[in-house]
C-alpha cells in the first residue's frame, strides 16, 4: 500500500501550484486596481482641458488668437494623459510658469515655447521669440509646433534647391523656399538642428480652434480608454498559466518531493538501529534511488498539478488528491501484474486509497486556511488529518470497513458450499407455494359445488310441496 507519507507529500506539492496561482491571481487583482487610477488621472487629464476652453472669456487673445493657450493646454493635458494611463508619471505642467512669460509650459522640468501661427508655419514666431529670449535655447529651451506644419517643414527639408524650385504655386512652392530658408538660417544662427530643438505637438492647427477642440478631446478621450483595454487586456495574459510557471512548478515540486524522500529514507535507516557513520554503500544506494524515485515523481506531480488547476479548474488539493489516488492504483496495478496481491487486495486496497487521499485532501484545505504558509499549511493539515483518520480506523473501528472487506473475501469463498442448498430451498418453496396455490383452487371448486347441491336440494323440496 501507499503510505500516507505520499499523500501529505502530495498535498504539499499541491499547494506550491496553488500558491504560483493565487501570487498570480493576486498580481493581476493589484495591477487591475492601479489601473483605476491610472485611468481615472489621465481622464481627469482631459477633464482639465474641457473646462479650461468651457470659458473662452478667460482665454487669453482676440477671438482668432485664443487657440494658441488652447494649444498649450492640450498639449499638457495630452502628454500628461499618454503616459498616466499607462502608469508613468506626468511629464509636462503649468505649475511654476507665470502665464505671460517667456515660458509657456515644462516638459520635464524644462521650458516649451508653444507656437501655433499659420505665417510660414510658426517660423516667424520662434524666430521672434527668440530675438526677444535670446538666452532661451542655451537655457535648454525649446518649441512646440503643429504636428501638420512639422511634417510639412521635414518633407521640404529632404528636398534640393533645385526640387524646392520646381514646386509649383499649387504645391506651396514660394511658401516652401520661405520656410526652408527661414529653417535653415535659424539653424545656422543658433548652432543648432532643427529637429533637435523644434518639436511636433500631439495636434494639428486646425484641431484646437474653438470650434473644433471638443471633438479633438473626444477622439482623444476614446484613444485613452481604447490603451487602458490594452493595458487591461496585458495583465490578463500575464496573469494566465504558462508552461515557464509550470516548469518552475514541477522544479520546485521535484525539490519538495526529493528532500522529503531522502528524509525519510535517512530516517527509516536510522530508525532501524543503524547509525549515521554505519550505512555502508548498499545504504546510501538504497537512499539515493528513492530520493531520486521522490525527485520524478514530485516533478510529474507538479507538474500534473499546475495542468488540472489551470486548464480544469480543480483546486490544488483535490487536483493533489487525485494525481494521489492515480499513482496509488499505478502501484497497486503493477504489484497486481507481478502477483505480489491479489486481485481481492487490488479490489480492497483502492476504497482506501481513496478515502485516504479525500481525507488529505480536506485536511490541506483546512491547513491553508489555519497556516497561511505555503506548502506547510498544506503538508501539516493533510498529515492531520490522514493521522485522526488512521486512529479512527484503528481505534474507533478496529479498521471496521476494512475488516469487512476482508470478512466479505472469505464469505465469498465458503459461500459456494451451501448455495446449492439455498437454490434447492429456494426451488421446495417455489413448489410448496404452487402446490399452496392449485390446493386453493380445488377447495373453491368443492365449494361451489356444495353450494350448488344445496340450490338444488331446495329446488327439489319446494317441487314436492307444489305436488
Amino acid at each position: 500500500m501507499m503510505d500516507n507519507k505520499v499523500n501529505v507529500t502530495m498535498q504539499g506539492i499541491g499547494d506550491v501550484s496553488r500558491h504560483l496561482n493565487q501570487l498570480r491571481a493576486d498580481e493581476l487583482l493589484n495591477n487591475l486596481r492601479v489601473q483605476d487610477v491610472n485611468l481615472e488621472n489621465a481622464l481627469n487629464e482631459l477633464k482639465q482641458v474641457r473646462e479650461f476652453y468651457a470659458h473662452p472669456e478667460h482665454i487669453l487673445g482676440s477671438q482668432g488668437t485664443k487657440h494658441g493657450e488652447i494649444a498649450e493646454h492640450v498639449q499638457v493635458g495630452f502628454e500628461n494623459a499618454d503616459n498616466l494611463i499607462v502608469g508613468q508619471q506626468a511629464t509636462h505642467t503649468f505649475e511654476g510658469v507665470d502665464r505671460t512669460a517667456s515660458v509657456d509650459y515644462l516638459k520635464n522640468g524644462m521650458p516649451v515655447q508653444s507656437k501655433f501661427v499659420q505665417k510660414n508655419l510658426s517660423m516667424d514666431a520662434i524666430n521672434a521669440h527668440l530675438k526677444d529670449y535670446p538666452d532661451f535655447l542655451a537655457r535648454g529651451g525649446s518649441y512646440d509646433i503643429p504636428q501638420d506644419y512639422y511634417e510639412q517643414i521635414q518633407q521640404w527639408l529632404k528636398l534640393s534647391p533645385e526640387e524646392l524650385n520646381k514646386l509649383s504655386k499649387s504645391e506651396n512652392g514660394d511658401v516652401a523656399c520661405r520656410v526652408v530658408a527661414k529653417v535653415r538660417e535659424f539653424e545656422r544662427a543658433n548652432n543648432v538642428q532643427f529637429e533637435d530643438v523644434v518639436h511636433p505637438a500631439q495636434v494639428n492647427y486646425d484641431e484646437v480652434q474653438l470650434g473644433t477642440v471638443d471633438h479633438t478631446v473626444g477622439a482623444k478621450e476614446q484613444e485613452i480608454n481604447e490603451v487602458d483595454h490594452e493595458e487591461r487586456q496585458k495583465y490578463q495574459e500575464q496573469a494566465k498559466a504558462s508552461l515557464k510557471e509550470g516548469i518552475v512548478a514541477a522544479g520546485i515540486s521535484a525539490a519538495i518531493d526529493g528532500v522529503l524522500s531522502f528524509g525519510t529514507s535517512v530516517f527509516g535507516k536510522l530508525h532501524q538501529g543503524k547509525m549515521l557513520g554505519d550505512f555502508d554503500k548498499e545504504d546510501w544506494a538504497d537512499i539515493f534511488k528513492n530520493t531520486g524515485i521522490g525527485v520524478v515523481r514530485g516533478g510529474v506531480t507538479g507538474g500534473g498539478i499546475y495542468a488540472l488547476t489551470n486548464h480544469a479548474g480543480m483546486s490544488a488539493p483535490l487536483a493533489a488528491g487525485l494525481l494521489s489516488t492515480t499513482i496509488g492504483m499505478v502501484s497497486q496495478a503493477i504489484q497486481l501484474a507481478k502477483r505480489n496481491i491479489s486481485v481481492d487486495d487490488f479490489l480492497y486496497n483502492i476504497p482506501e486509497l481513496a478515502v485516504n487521499a479525500a481525507a488529505s485532501g480536506v485536511g490541506a484545505a483546512a491547513g491553508q486556511m489555519i497556516i497561511p504558509i505555503p506548502v506547510a499549511g498544506a503538508m501539516v493539515g493533510a498529515l492531520v488529518s490522514t493521522t485522526v483518520l488512521g486512529v479512527i480506523k484503528d481505534k474507533v473501528f478496529g479498521g471496521g470497513y476494512y475488516v469487512s472487506l476482508g470478512n466479505a473475501g472469505y464469505e465469498y469463498k465458503i459461500s459456494a458450499t451451501y448455495m446449492t442448498l439455498v437454490d434447492a430451498l429456494e426451488r421446495s418453496q417455489q413448489k410448496f407455494e404452487e402446490n399452496g396455490r392449485r390446493f386453493m383452487l380445488y377447495m373453491d371448486e368443492i365449494d361451489g359445488n356444495m353450494r350448488q347441491s344445496v340450490e338444488n336440494q331446495q329446488d327439489l323440496e319446494e317441487l314436492l310441496e307444489s305436488i
